[in-house]
């Protein structure tokens, strides 16, 4: 579908019939059992007879490709670029929180609107959060349990069929989303949702929400990339040395999987990850005639050399007196290269 002023105005001619009906589908899957789900979602999809009226959004793919937030409580229609690569669910909606709650359903190719309404399955595709699978499958096993479903008891037909289905999920679910795609989304939270130029995992508008470069995979060029620091490990895509303790995040992170894993590598996001008083690298403590240089690793090359302690341990020696209580006693016997 082009990008023209007229695609909101023709987009909305068909959207309420369209996605209205997908949605009422989702929700009686959901009512039964086959995905579930609470009143704070579905049930606001309930036909306005039951529920005050939702307002609708629509979003060009030029609004998509210039970046833009899903606001919550609203029914949000959305057509991607033809011109970008497949991208994936949680780069496209700017969140990697396994909480948060937000499901919908894409259109499918050569879809033919007559047809799908008069049809008793879905006729495209449906995308879930990880906080709304949660969800789905708490209710899921609460049915279970309590051998009932709205509106009325589930039989044990109903319940033979429960079982064969996995828990928390519904026929069609995919998880990357393809170029030209049309599709309708509702959140409990604000999303931030965009293409994503630089194949960081972090899409332009979250870079232009957060003073990265969307064009850049690593902005502040310390070996992570953007989307890594900023989802998964938590660290600043905009700072080399996110806690200041002297040594870059990729150093810390020194498999670079975006993870913290305390058995081989020092926290990226704490200047003394093993809590002896000391920093992990090499930083300057204090200010005036009471500051001192000092760290774990003076030459902050990641690895532990000699005349080095450990900043992954309290004792590098393994005794009760910590390398911090050491380095200082060290100088106050007069010590000059502790």
């Amino acid at each position: 579908m082009p990008s023209n002023p007229s695609f909101a105005h023709r987009i909305l001619g068909w959207a309420t019939l369209t996605f209205g009906t997908a949605c009422l589908l989702i929700v009686s899957y959901a009512f039964l059992g086959y995905g579930g789900g609470s009143s704070s979602l579905e049930g606001r999809l309930l036909p306005t007879a039951y529920r005050k009226e939702i307002p609708w959004r629509v979003f060009t793919p030029d609004m998509v490709t210039s970046g833009a937030t899903i606001p919550t409580d609203t029914h949000v229609i959305f057509e991607l670029p033809e011109n970008i690569e497949p991208i994936a669910r949680r780069t496209l909606f700017g969140s990697f929180d396994k909480d948060i709650r937000y499901w919908g359903y894409c259109l499918p190719e050569g879809y033919d609107q007559a047809t799908a309404v008069q049809g008793q399955k879905l006729p495209g595709r449906v995308f879930l959060s990880e906080g709304e699978r949660t969800a789905r499958e708490a209710l899921y096993k609460q049915k279970l349990n309590d051998r009932f479903s709205i509106p009325e008891n589930l039989t044990e037909m109903d319940l033979n069929q429960l079982r064969k289905q996995p828990a928390g999920r519904i026929e069609h679910e995919f998880e990357l989303f393809d170029p030209g795609s049309i599709c309708y989304i509702m959140t409990q939270r604000p999303l931030t949702l965009g293409i994503d130029h630089d194949d960081d995992e972090m899409n332009d508008q979250t870079e232009k929400e957060n003073g990265t470069d969307p064009l850049v995979a690593d902005t502040d060029e310390d070996g992570l990339n953007d989307g890594c620091e900023y989802f998964r490990l938590h660290s600043s895509p905009i700072k080399r040395d996110t806690d200041g303790d002297g040594l870059i995040d990729s150093i810390e992170d020194s498999n670079h999987n975006c993870r913290y894993e305390a058995a081989t590598e020092t926290n990226p996001v704490q200047w003394d990850t093993d809590r002896d008083g000391l920093p992990d690298g090499l930083m300057k403590l204090g200010t005036g005639r009471n500051m001192k240089i000092l760290g774990e690793d003076k030459n902050l090359n990641g690895t532990i050399d000699e005349k080095e302690s450990d900043p992954r341990k309290w004792s590098s020696e393994n005794d009760i007196v910590s390398d911090g209580e050491r380095y200082y006693q060290c100088l106050m016997t007069g010590g000059t290269d502790c």
